[in-house]
């Protein structure tokens, strides 16, 4: 079957790696000049089942509220971006009551623990390099009531397969040395034993590779404009070099999905959700971190990659905004300097960067995979801020759907159906 695939991020990649696997012909098209290098080129880099948890958890609408103005707070609602919200605010506040937020994160938690097993049977046969740690990752907290209630939570996430110990203070030391000489406030944490990170990017380039060599095409700096139809068909994508046909097509543009999908006048509950990162360099530390570290209140996770440091996190609702807003850069670089007081040096040098990205989130905080109401366009879009968590699961049940071959799990809860 001839397939177009539109998106080489994380989740075109991998639609494209595993549909040539099956031993389709792919195309995949991006308006960029080589793959990832939009949402899925500067994430967390954190591959954390612990944390799959939707954004609208119970009590968020309040949360959200209260942050309305604060340059600082971690989740912020631009009013220049209400007008564009209205039905899908409406939908993501019915998700976050407590019976419909844990069964969506039940279903993200399913996903994420699929993507693990894709990962490692996709490295048992292709031993790829991506800065890769397999240590976990700590979830730390300076107060007794943030550890209480996390603890509290613990009970939840094992029941959904997470493998997490609370630890003491004494203990998140010993695990992470590096967060001793700054650690006096910590009270204790949380270790998510099976968790793992890597460079996203650095994935996608060698992935993209792999696919390449199962003759995938990559068609970079094309940028698409929309798709043509004949009924309930899809019959060819238009872009400014031309139109693409093939038998099937897979959306897979992040961030941008909805306003490819309104050219035929298909409505994806999709916002994007804008987040920065910063890469700082730390090849001449004495103590360097090894394992990620999620600061709960700061909704920021600080993960070593390599010789580099990235920490990335905050929300913004904005709009298709990607400008970098300095105040909100330096919360991020103010926490992972309250963390390792190295990295001051390092940002005073200027051996860092800075990035923001859209992550495409829906309005019940689970991915769109699968079958559209067109009877050849298919969907892997709407991972939200756990693209690199979902990557490899969506794009191998995404495969395995188009294909018309036996599903590994079941795909209801991320059909397009359910809206």
């Amino acid at each position: 079957m001839k397939i177009i695939i539109i998106g080489s991020g994380l989740m075109g990649i991998a639609s494209a790696f595993y549909l040539s696997e099956q031993g389709h012909e792919i195309t995949v098209i991006d308006r960029q000049s080589g793959p990832a290098r939009e949402t899925s080129f500067a994430n967390a880099g954190v591959l954390h089942p612990s944390q799959a948890s939707p954004w609208n958890h119970p009590g968020i609408a309040r949360q959200i509220l209260g942050w309305m103005g604060k340059e600082d707070s971690p989740f912020l609602l631009r009013a220049s971006a209400l007008p564009s919200l209205f039905g899908w605010g409406l939908s993501f506040l019915r998700h976050a009551s407590p019976e419909r937020f844990r069964a969506n994160l039940q279903s993200n938690t399913v996903l994420a623990n699929y993507n693990m097993q894709c990962l490692q049977e996709l490295l048992s046969r292709h031993p790829i390099s991506y800065s890769a740690s397999s240590l976990g990752s700590l979830k730390v907290l300076d107060n007794e009531q943030d550890m209480e209630k996390q603890s509290e939570a613990v009970s939840l996430f094992t029941d959904l397969g997470v493998n997490c110990k609370i630890l003491n203070q004494a203990e998140i030391f010993a695990l992470e040395p590096a967060l001793v000489e700054n650690g006096k406030k910590l009270v204790g944490g949380i270790h998510y034993v099976d968790d793992q990170a890597g460079d996203a990017h650095e994935f996608c380039l060698q992935l993209a590779a792999l696919a390449q060599q199962n003759q995938v095409r990559f068609e970079y700096d094309t940028r698409v404009s929309g798709f043509e139809k004949s009924g309930q068909t899809v019959t060819a994508v238009k872009t400014d070099r031309g139109d693409y046909q093939a038998d099937a097509f897979v959306l897979a543009a992040g961030s941008y999905s909805p306003i490819l999908a309104r050219s035929v006048k298909l409505n994806l509950p999709i916002r994007p959700v804008k987040g920065y990162s910063i890469t700082v360099d730390m090849s001449d530390w004495e103590n360097p971190p090894r394992m990620p570290v999620i600061d709960e209140t700061a909704h920021v996770a600080i993960v070593p990659l390599g010789n580099q440091l990235r920490a990335a996190g905050t929300a913004e609702l904005t709009g298709y905004n990607t400008e970098l807003n300095q105040r909100r850069v330096q919360m991020v670089i103010d926490q992972v300097t309250a963390r390792y007081p190295a990295a001051s040096e390092s940002v005073k040098a200027g051996r860092f960067s800075s990035w923001a990205g859209l992550r495409p989130s829906t309005s019940d905080g689970v991915p769109i995979i699968g079958a559209s109401p067109f009877n050849n366009l298919y969907l892997n879009t709407g991972q939200g801020h756990l693209g690199w968590t979902f990557a490899l699961g969506s794009g191998k049940l995404l495969a395995d759907l188009l294909g018309s071959k036996p599903v590994d799990i079941k795909h209801e809860p991320y059909s397009y159906a359910r809206f």
